[in-house]
């Protein structure tokens, strides 16, 4: 019943873009291939990917936005037929379910060794007038600060593994907006669900103070009762962010001790292009000991609660601008407790204005039933179509 209402929506957004008004349309076209490994004389295990976006936005006028945007997937490969094996997985139901509380997800077809899948991950309505704004639908509420871990982005939270999904996921809510200056504004979100332990009813006011740009936050997100606050702004020319967020079971009160995750990094990027990037991450409900480990090419649901398995995790990068049309870049996280690590070499040339290569590794490192150990070597290959 849900799916059936968003395709009327669909067809109704459509034929209400004909009459008139602005309309925009672009999207990208993309090829991933991949190969895993454990040991580069092992065998490998390849998979691909086609990857089709198209975004369409609609302004009747200076007030009114709709917006509709979908992510077109072609699964194919050995490491799509290997999942599909494992009886236990159900991987073409894993790509097919959606998550949020419209089912927007479809499989057009599916095998032993393809999936082809359609989502709708933005899917809203915008109204502006004056200092107010209002968005109801599916949408990105993006209330994170830093660059690598958001424990403040308890809405629409991400694993930095996913690097092929830039545009992020969205959230099936209602976000009202009231601007209280050019840098200040506070804001209520409420997020559906079909029971009070799915729904969010949140508030974040934001403003700028000494060239900061500081937040706080606090409600109630699902199961847990949370407050927090964020900030970004320089020291010396570079950036310097940080994200506090304070969760606690709305069911366990008696209980004092509740879950603070934290993260706070600093960038910067010298005059030769040169770029340099910092960051730590604590969970202190985290493992100081063996996690069990993650699965990358399985990616379960994120939340700003599990954005890391340990008690802690550091962050490092480095990049430079080789040459007008190369860029280099150098990543990695450390667990210091179990020892575990992943680095991520990648490099990305551009073909033209609208056209990019990369090339990019995700290296995992450490003993197994640690959190990165025994999960292997990733290589990518991507080419990259925008219009």
């Amino acid at each position: 019943m849900k799916r059936l209402t968003c395709i009327v929506l669909v067809l109704s957004h459509i034929s209400f873009a004909q009459d008139g008004g602005d309309f925009d349309f672009k999207g990208y076209l993309k090829y991933l291939s991949s190969a895993n490994f454990q040991d580069v004389d092992e065998p490998w295990i390849t998979d691909q990917l086609l990857h089709n976006r198209l975004e369409f936005r609609y302004y009747p006028n200076e007030k009114w936005t709709f917006d509709l945007e979908m992510r077109n997937r072609l699964f194919f490969g050995q490491q799509v037929t290997l999942l599909s094996s494992i009886d236990t997985l159900d991987y073409p139901g894993f790509i097919e379910d959606d998550g949020g509380f419209f089912d927007l997800s479809h499989n057009w077809a599916s095998g032993k060794s393809y999936i082809l899948n359609t989502t709708i991950d933005r899917f809203f309505a915008d109204y502006a007038a004056g200092n107010w704004q209002v968005r109801a639908g599916r949408h990105r509420i993006n209330w994170g600060q830093n660059l690598v871990w958001n424990p403040n982005d308890v809405f629409n939270a991400y694993s930095y593994f996913d690097f092929d999904y830039e545009e992020r996921p969205g959230t099936d809510a209602v976000r009202l907006q009231y601007f209280t200056g050019f840098t200040s504004a506070a804001e209520f979100v409420y997020q559906l669900g079909d029971h009070i332990d799915e729904m969010s009813f949140t508030g974040l006011y934001k403003f700028s103070k000494w060239n900061y740009d500081f937040q706080f936050l606090g409600g109630l997100v699902k199961r847990d009762l949370v407050i927090g606050t964020g900030w970004s702004g320089d020291i010396e020319g570079g950036g310097f962010r940080g994200e506090f967020t304070y969760f606690h079971d709305k069911d366990s009160l008696s209980d004092p001790v509740g879950q603070l995750v934290a993260s706070i990094s600093g960038d910067y990027t010298f005059p030769s292009s040169l770029y340099l990037h910092g960051s730590v991450i604590y969970n202190s409900k985290g493992a100081t000991e063996k996690t069990g480990g993650i699965n990358p090419n399985v990616l379960t649901e994120t939340s700003a609660k599990n954005l890391t398995l340990a008690r802690m995790n550091l962050f490092g990068q480095i990049s430079y601008q080789i040459s007008p049309l190369w860029r280099g870049d150098l990543a990695s996280i450390l667990n210091p407790y179990d020892g575990s690590f992943f680095v991520g070499p990648g490099a990305s040339y551009s073909l033209a204005d609208n056209m990019e290569l990369l090339f990019f590794g995700q290296f995992f490192g450490g003993d197994e039933g640690t959190e990165y150990g025994g999960i292997g070597k990733l290589f990518y290959f991507r080419l990259k179509w925008a219009f």
